[in-house]
């Protein structure tokens, strides 16, 4: 639950946030003097923080349930109300009393009592002495805070992850969009040897052709990635709260943190998921207790000071003799005697809720030891293969120069040229897919050990 009082240790954590924001924005504002923002990852998640939309939902949800809170708290403070009430009594209304009192003894007799205004001003009091309802209607409120406040944590961990994922395919697809233009570079000096060749009758039209055809299939192949490119810096500039028409160049620099892969403990218990699941319990605890307090009585107090005007004409209202002061003071003892089961089935429903809330945490349990154990194998795998499609990548780069010189001095033929070129752009993409792949594993194992915030802290 949030605390109203902020004490030193949250001053100093506002001051050091404060001081991220300013370092942030500054830094953007150094890149847009030379036109572009070249961000890092930290500074995109921190500034999503910031103008994402959906995570101020989530923290004004926050903030609402914490005056949900004030609310079910303010009902056991005194209650305090004043009361005014004016009556016009065309008919005074008639009791029936003993005839004794008219000289008709034996008989009861109507009389009519009272005046025709009756006016009555005062104030009135209450205030809860004891409600088991309450104080469980209390506890509720609080857990839900708390629940509250770990679901704005949760959407914070699941936007940094989002912005991760996004940031680590703009740099890969940036490192693809290298390779075309590289490739587009040496397929462009081929296509003027081939011209050259075909000059010179060494080649017939349709191998100069079929250059011209891998180099316009080539220059597509670009032009479909960097649309893919340009939609996720699109959507990495939505979620940071980036104008669309301003330019967003993003860090070249890649790698986690790989000291911070442990292994967590089994229990998970340091993850927000579970924190959650471990709250949503003890909420359906507090909803048992709530609903067996219907059967404990409940004790308040109240009080009253008033006072009335019996009149027979309005005129008189201002006289003070006409005024008769009232007050009282009072206990009252509530207690159920007969609700039809109700009580007794809600009971019963909120054992369910426990019942199902301990099944979601073991499931959960199970369901993350599964992940803990994919993202393992899929980052060692990973690491085993960059290491071979590294090396697999410089041969055949090798390859790939020697054959496009051999081209250019007619010994090779284009057929060649095209296979090393397919097989080098093939390694070069593999590498570059495990590369991606291993950031993606780090990032799942990090977010299990409950550390997705080392991201952006």
């Amino acid at each position: 639950m949030k605390n109203i009082g902020l004490n030193n240790k949250h001053m100093q954590a506002i001051k050091i946030f404060l001081l991220i924001v300013l370092f942030t924005l500054s830094q953007i504002a150094r890149g847009q003097e030379t036109g572009d923002s070249v961000l890092s990852l930290k500074a995109c998640i921190q500034l999503s923080f910031i103008h994402n939309a959906k995570l101020e939902q989530a923290r004004l949800e926050t903030e609402k349930s914490l005056y949900q809170y004030k609310e079910a708290t303010a009902a056991g403070l005194p209650q305090i109300g004043g009361v005014a009430s004016l009556e016009d009594y065309f008919d005074i209304p008639v009791t029936m009393v003993s005839g004794d009192i008219v000289g008709q003894p034996g008989t009861m007799v109507p009389i009519q009592l009272g005046t025709k205004y009756y006016i009555n001003t005062g104030i009135q009091a209450g205030q809860m002495l004891y409600n088991a309802s309450y104080n469980a209607s209390v506890r509720l409120f609080k857990k839900a805070c708390e629940i509250s406040d770990l679901n704005f944590m949760k959407n914070k961990e699941e936007l940094a992850d989002n912005i991760a994922r996004l940031y680590f395919f703009i740099q890969t697809s940036g490192l693809q969009l290298a390779l075309l233009d590289s490739n587009l570079v040496s397929l462009q000096k081929v296509y003027q040897y081939s011209e050259q060749h075909y000059e010179n009758g060494f080649i017939p039209r349709p191998d100069l052709d079929r250059v011209e055809v891998s180099l316009n299939n080539l220059k597509a192949e670009k032009e479909r990635l960097r649309l893919a490119r340009d939609q996720q810096i699109n959507m990495l500039k939505y979620l940071i709260g980036f104008n669309q028409d301003q330019v967003l160049v993003i860090s070249n620099k890649s790698g986690l943190i790989s000291s911070l892969l442990f292994q967590p403990d089994s229990t998970f218990s340091t993850l927000t998921e579970m924190k959650l699941l471990e709250q949503q319990k003890e909420l359906a605890k507090i909803n048992l207790k709530l609903a067996q307090s219907s059967h404990v009585p409940s004790l308040s107090g109240y009080a009253g000071y008033s006072y009335q005007a019996p009149l027979e004409e309005f005129g008189l209202i201002d006289n003070h003799d006409n005024w008769y002061k009232t007050s009282f003071i009072g206990i009252k003892l509530s207690f159920p005697l007969f609700e039809g089961n109700r009580v007794r089935n809600k009971i019963s429903q909120s054992r369910l809720d426990i019942e199902q809330a301990n099944i979601g945490r073991q499931d959960l349990q199970n369901e993350l030891n599964v992940r803990l154990r994919n993202a393992s194998q899929k980052l060692a795998v990973n690491q085993s293969l960059e290491s071979g499609l590294s090396i697999n990548m410089k041969l055949a780069g090798n390859i790939y120069r020697i054959t496009h010189e051999q081209y250019r001095q007619g010994v090779k033929s284009f057929t060649d040229v095209l296979n090393a070129q397919s097989e080098y752009n093939a390694s070069h993409l593999s590498w570059l897919n495990a590369l991606l792949q291993i950031k993606l594993s780090e990032l799942e194992l990090i977010k299990l050990n409950g550390m997705i915030s080392s991201l952006y802290l």
